[in-house]
């Protein structure tokens, strides 16, 4: 899909305002007094939407893709910025069944101070056309993010599924040095002291803690629908194992956000 009317022509729109559309819908309204949040219940606006952000999960139904083709027939957006984590091909698919030229931006940051880690971390962009690509670029730009652009949507959405699943992997070894320092009667933090000059090795100590929340492990389980990975298991085995241990001194069962099975 190419871009071929100007953005100026219609409003900004922001679909999702949750931990991640809340803050990019204020920054983009700081910019442009015409930008228009849309949560769960339905707004209309005036003609059609210049660029569409949308920022809900991709855990929907019937399904992001179809739902987000949806809302591209009922605001008739010109340029569509996909922000979710999202499965490789989704953004591609968005654009092939909506008609709508379509890139992906995925988030980073944490979401306590989101607003403030969209300008702290360079926002990459990328899509199956270069103007749409250079479009969105110049609205988030506008807003006062640093962006940069990368190959193909397909290579960005696996980037931003690896880097929480890294985190996640890295978390979950640190687990388990933990256990086996206990095995040994020693501190797993003063064993990994020994790691701290070794310049290949990660700078940061990652604590042995259970991974909860909402973005490591249903990203894991994202990923885990498009590629066959031993580690994903592994992943999910340790953080299990580390939910039943803190039941076992608290009496409180943790449970993990899942995406689900494939």
């Amino acid at each position: 899909m190419t871009l071929r009317r100007p953005l100026s022509e219609g409003c900004t729109l922001v679909i999702g305002l949750g931990e991640i559309g809340r803050p990019l819908y204020e920054l983009l309204r700081a910019k442009d007094a015409r930008a228009v949040g849309v949560d769960l219940d339905r707004v209309e606006v005036p003609g059609d939407a210049g660029v569409m952000h949308v920022c809900y999960p991709y855990v929907l139904a019937p399904g992001f893709v179809p739902v987000t083709v949806q809302y591209a027939a009922r605001y008739r957006p010109r340029l569509l910025v996909i922000h979710s984590t999202v499965r490789p091909g989704t953004t591609r698919a968005v654009a092939q069944q909506s008609g709508v030229p379509a890139v992906y931006s995925p988030i980073r940051g944490k979401h306590s101070r989101m607003r403030e880690d969209l300008l702290r971390y360079v926002k990459f962009v990328a899509g199956t056309d270069e103007k749409a690509v250079a479009a969105a670029s110049a609205e988030l730009n506008a807003a006062g993010m640093k962006t940069a652009a990368m190959a193909s949507p397909e290579a960005l959405e696996l980037a931003k599924l690896l880097e929480t699943s890294y985190f996640g992997l890295l978390i979950a070894w640190a687990q388990e040095m933990d256990r086996f320092a206990k095995q040994v009667g020693a501190d797993y933090l003063d064993v990994a002291r020994f790691f701290e000059e070794v310049d290949y090795l990660p700078r940061v100590v990652f604590q042995p803690g259970h991974i909860g929340g909402h973005c490591v492990m249903p990203n894991i389980d994202i990923l885990d629908q498009a590629f066959d990975s031993p580690f994903f298991a592994a992943i999910r085995a340790s953080n299990e194992q580390k939910a039943a241990e803190l039941a076992a001194t608290s009496g409180q069962r943790l449970e993990p956000f899942r995406v689900g099975k494939r």
